[in-house]
This record gives structure tokens, C-alpha cells and sequence, in this order.
């Protein structure tokens, strides 16, 4: 197992000498990016403009220029969309063809219901976790990721609680204790208790929430045949883009449920075209990712099957970020060993990251607010360089194996400045 945590969080690299211009072994002046989004409502063209947008930010820290289109590309379907974009800094220049993959359509059926439909058809799936033991194994494989976990379930119960209390002291005001007042106790703490879920509990995130746990559960289970048939036409488009790729290196990243897709996706297009990455560069870089969620569930059988299939290609190397700061990660797991699966032919490490070194306080303050938004700030731009940075590995020059292996590299650039990395 090669753990490799970010130095950030610990030691710095020694300084060496710096140099005017700084020296690549492996340039990539080529590479093809193909982006699975997380558990987002948000559409192609905002993903696409996001990533833009980071990659512009760290064009500024690092010191080159993206060149790109100026506005988001019209999706290619309802389900994909593409645009090539440059880098530019001294002597060098990479240009990246980026392919967004998005399902925002389907994270809208989940977590765009109305209130209490989402919360009474996805409730019995989220406590399926529970039922089958999946829960334990959470536990086991990370802590910070069973909090998260029991999170829903702990709100509930406080929620109950609290309601219970207020109903009794009102009826208590109004009626004399017998049949009615016992019926009429019971309705109203129900009635309180939706009021909770609902307010505070869109503050909490209680129904995005229980909206991904219940797209966990029929994932699982494939029992929704749209995801089904999305994961079809990922994979197709996926193995025609690798197919007719010549770029020195091929970037497969996922952020969140987007490493399931993508994992899945790749998989499948192997299984149609078992060479499609023979003499490939190809990098999978998994930032927060969710494939333990769904991988550990033991009616997961299938998915652990597609994950060793990907994993026995010895053209991937894995890049895997997570997060103290980001309590939906699987902080300090080994990304296969929970699963009794070996790690990649082509090796891994394990970025262990904290957000606040590449964010002023108050951004990172702001982040803190929000569950949601801290889970994001993997492929959101960062106001400080940082040897993490996404829009680096998206459009810079370094490949990103040896930007993983050595993010002392980063200290030879002349415009990043002594002690900022």
C-alpha cells in the first residue's frame, strides 16, 4: 500500500534551487480530460463553466494563461458536451480536450422532490444501510464517514425528541389528559416534527441528504433502469474518446458519486473493448470519492467486480484526494483494502488535504458553512497554490503520476512564491 499524504499537512519538502524556468521530465503537451460530476443540480454548461474558471485561478497562481472558449459549450447531447482549451506559460504550452460527463437530470428526480415525498420514499432506503450491516463497515473503514452516515438518522431522532416535548406542553395547556389528549399529542408532534425536517432541515441539507442515499440504494440495487442506460452511453462515448486519443496522458476524473460513474463507465467500455488503454497514459484521479460507499455494501457485488477490472490495467495510475475538512470522504481509508481488492497495477497514492491552506480565512470560513460546499472544494478554485490544486492536473503541464509522486516540483516555479506551497 502506497499511502502518501499531501506534505502540506505535515512537512514541507526542503527548498531546492530555483530555477528561471522550471524543468519538466515529463511534459504533457497534450491530454485528454474526460469529468464526472458529483450529486449536483447543476447543469453541463455551469460544470464546464466552473472548471473554466478554476483552471483560470490557477493559471494565476502558477503562471500560465488558459486560452479557452469564452462561454460553455452547448452540450453535445443531454448528457455530454466538449471544448478544447490551452495553457500557456513560459516555454511551454498543453492543450487539453475536456469532455464533461453530467446526470444532473437524475439527481433532480432524488433530490428535487417535493416535501415529504422525498423524504417518505427515500427514508426506507437510507435506513437499508442500516438493515444490511453496511453501516458497521463504515465505521470500520473510516470514521469521519460513519458520522456523516448516522447523520440523517441523528437529526430524526433529535427532531422527535424536540417535537414530542413542544407537543405535550401545548395540548397540556389546552386539553385534560385521556383519549383525545393522547391522539391529539401525537398528531401535533407529527406535525412539528415535518416542520423541523423541513425547517431547519433544508438548512441542514436533510433532503439532498436523504436524496443520495437513496440514489445509493438503487444504484445498489439497479433498480433505476435510467441509470441503467446512462451508464451505457458514458461508456460508449468514454471508449470512443480513448479510442481515437493520441494525447501524451488521458485524466478520468470523478468527484464524489462521480467516481462510481466513471469507474462503472470505464468497465463496461473494457468489457466491449478489452485493449481500449493498452499503450494509454491513463490517470484516475478520485477526489472525495464515493466508490467505498457503494463498493461496501455487501449487495454490491457487481461493483466490486468492475472495480477490479479497471484496477488489473496496468496503463492506470490512481490519484485518490481526501479531506479532514470534508466530513462525506472517506478520510484516512485505503480505497480498496475495506473491499479486499488490491490496489492498481499501475500504482496509487493517497492525498490526505487540508482546504485551508489554499483559501483566504474568510473563504474558508464560508466553506465550514456548509456541508456540501466544503465536500465540493476538490474541483473548486483555490486562492493560495497549493501542490492539490484541480485546475492544475486539468490543464497544466505536469503529468499527473509525477505531480502526485513529487509535488515538490511546485517549489522550482519561479512565481510561487518561498512558503506559499
Amino acid at each position: 500500500m502506497d499511502m502518501k499524504p499531501d506534505w502540506v499537512e505535515g512537512t514541507k519538502p526542503e527548498k531546492t534551487a530555483r530555477h528561471e524556468n522550471p524543468g519538466f521530465e515529463n511534459q504533457v503537451e497534450s491530454r485528454l480530460v474526460l469529468n464526472f460530476s458529483g450529486f449536483e443540480k447543476s447543469s453541463i454548461e455551469n460544470q464546464i463553466s466552473n472548471l473554466l474558471r478554476c483552471g483560470r485561478k490557477s493559471g494565476a497562481l502558477f503562471g500560465f494563461e488558459l486560452k479557452g472558449p469564452d462561454s460553455p459549450p452547448a452540450a453535445g447531447s443531454a448528457h455530454d458536451a466538449a471544448c478544447s482549451v490551452c495553457a500557456e506559460g513560459q516555454d511551454w504550452q498543453t492543450n487539453t480536450r475536456l469532455v464533461q460527463f453530467g446526470w444532473y437530470d437524475i439527481v433532480s428526480r432524488y433530490d428535487g422532490m417535493k416535501f415529504p415525498d422525498g423524504l417518505i420514499s427515500n427514508a426506507a432506503k437510507y435506513l437499508a444501510f442500516f438493515a444490511d450491516g453496511t453501516v458497521f463497515r463504515y465505521l470500520k473503514a473510516s470514521k469521519l464517514y460513519f458520522f456523516f452516515t448516522i447523520y440523517p438518522l441523528v437529526c430524526w431522532i433529535v427532531s422527535a425528541l424536540i417535537s414530542l416535548e413542544l407537543a405535550n406542553l401545548i395540548t397540556g395547556t389546552l386539553m385534560q389528559p385521556g383519549a383525545m389528549f393522547a391522539l391529539t399529542t401525537a398528531a401535533l408532534a407529527i406535525g412539528i416534527w415535518l416542520l423541523l425536517l423541513k425547517w431547519p432541515g433544508d438548512y441542514l441539507y436533510l433532503q439532498t441528504t436523504i436524496g443520495n442515499w437513496g440514489f445509493a440504494r438503487d444504484l445498489i440495487n439497479r433498480t433505476n433502469p435510467e441509470v441503467e442506460d446512462r451508464m451505457l452511453l458514458f461508456a460508449r462515448r468514454m471508449g470512443d474518446e480513448i479510442s481515437r486519443s493520441e494525447h501524451d496522458e488521458i485524466l478520468i476524473a470523478g468527484h464524489s458519486f462521480g467516481s462510481v460513474w466513471a469507474i462503472c463507465a470505464l468497465s463496461l467500455a473494457l468489457k466491449e473493448k478489452p485493449g481500449l488503454l493498452d499503450n494509454k497514459k491513463v490517470r484516475i484521479l478520485a477526489l472525495g470519492s464515493s466508490h467505498l460507499k457503494v463498493a461496501l455494501c455487501p449487495k454490491a457485488g457487481w461493483m466490486r467486480r468492475q472495480l477490479e477490472q479497471v484496477l488489473k490495467q496496468k496503463t492506470i495510475y490512481w490519484h485518490e484526494f481526501q479531506s479532514k475538512d470534508d466530513a462525506i470522504s472517506f478520510y484516512k481509508a485505503d480505497p480498496f483494502e475495506p473491499i479486499g481488492i488490491d490496489g492498481p497495477a499501475g500504482g496509487y497514492s493517497v492525498y490526505y488535504v487540508r482546504f485551508k491552506h489554499g483559501l483566504s480565512i474568510e473563504r474558508y470560513r464560508r466553506m465550514k458553512r456548509s456541508l456540501y460546499r466544503t465536500h465540493c472544494q476538490y474541483v473548486r478554485q483555490n486562492d493560495r497554490p497549493v501542490s492539490f490544486d484541480f485546475g492544475l492536473r486539468l490543464f497544466g503541464p505536469l503529468d499527473a503520476k509525477e505531480l502526485a509522486e513529487k509535488p515538490e516540483l511546485l517549489t522550482d516555479w519561479p512565481n510561487v512564491k518561498a512558503g506559499q506551497l
